[in-house]
């Protein structure tokens, strides 16, 4: 998600002391901080609490934001750290990262139902591949594809050179191919 003009207004109104307008960047930002720092700790209950505590830093720092660079991967490299910083205490603490599955109701009384349901199913395989990943390309394939953000800014997030992101990314995309390929297989041969 790149920042528009209306992003830009929301952190100037934001600066002047509009919380309102807070609540309406968290609105506009929290589902992709959410799955960025789901994708970093694995952990329902830990990204939330790494949403809520980036979104609290953002608050607290707002006033040293660059109104000229963008604001969203000013947020993802706050949630992107602080997802980390978790995961180092988390692995002091000597506790074990437990990845949760989503219930979802796919509600096929709907006229939409079956389409839903397809769709649904896709996510599905491709969190179950995302999730066989490595933490850095499941961190970059998130940024780039559903946070939208370039290779520039990815970089200043993760603090790895462009050249890194860009064969990362590469690399990422070729595993997980290799992995929904896997993963369909398997359910091909479930379905025989």
């Amino acid at each position: 998600m790149s920042d528009n003009p209306a992003s830009k207004q929301l952190v100037r109104r934001v600066k002047a002391g509009d919380t309102g307008a807070f609540q309406q960047l968290v609105e506009t930002y929290q589902h992709l901080a959410f799955t960025v720092a789901y994708n970093i700790v694995k952990s329902r209950e830990d990204a939330e609490e790494i949403v809520s505590d980036s979104f609290i830093k953002v608050y607290k720092n707002i006033m040293q934001h660059n109104e000229e660079a963008k604001f969203s991967s000013w947020l993802y490299k706050i949630v992107y750290n602080t997802a980390l910083s978790r995961l180092r205490k988390k692995k002091l603490e000597m506790f074990s990262i437990d990845a949760s599955e989503y219930e979802k109701d796919y509600g096929l009384s709907t006229p939409d139902g079956w389409n839903n349901l397809v769709s649904d199913d896709q996510k599905k395989f491709i969190h179950k591949a995302l999730e066989c990943l490595p933490e850095p390309d499941r961190v970059v394939l998130t940024l780039f594809y559903l946070a939208e953000e370039g290779l520039n800014e990815i970089s200043e997030i993760t603090k790895e050179k462009k050249s890194t992101v860009k064969v990362r990314l590469h690399r990422a995309r070729a595993k997980l191919c290799d992995q929904l390929s896997v993963l369909l297989k398997e359910e091909v041969k479930l379905l025989a």
